[in-house]
């Protein structure tokens, strides 16, 4: 008998994009839009009408998206406020920051394939998880 180790299939996934207004482009494997079945009066054929604006989809059975943004983290300067209370300065990070974690295989290639994209590099301890 053999003692191999199975590692389990990586299910977190911690992007990030160059900033908010690539979202709709990189994510767009998750975006839905709302349309109804039009009947045209004269002929009877029917066509479909798409309705308001394209909208993230946020959770389902087979994922769930974070939409963390901006990380800041502290510069290692303390700062005093007007109370005489100090606290410690804090400096943004770049990108725009998103955690997708995957139920199952159903979403797997798309959340892979932007995980080739937008992981530079993986975070070895993520500012925000899964609990």
């Amino acid at each position: 008998m053999t003692d191999e180790i199975i590692e389990a299939p990586k299910t977190d996934f911690y992007l990030k994009l160059a900033s908010e207004a690539d979202l709709p482009t990189a994510l767009a494997a998750f975006y839905r839009q709302d349309s109804s079945t039009v009947v045209d009066p004269e002929t009877g054929e029917e066509s479909t009408q798409l309705e308001g604006e394209p909208y993230l989809v946020m959770h389902t059975a087979d994922y769930a998206i974070d939409v963390v943004g901006v990380i800041h983290k502290p510069t290692g300067n303390m700062l005093t406020d007007a109370e005489g209370f100090e606290y410690p300065e804090m400096t943004p990070l770049d990108g725009w920051h998103i955690n997708i974690r995957i139920m199952g295989d159903a979403r797997r290639a798309d959340v892979e394939a932007l995980s080739a994209y937008f992981v530079d590099p993986e975070p070895a301890t993520p500012s925000r998880v899964w609990l």
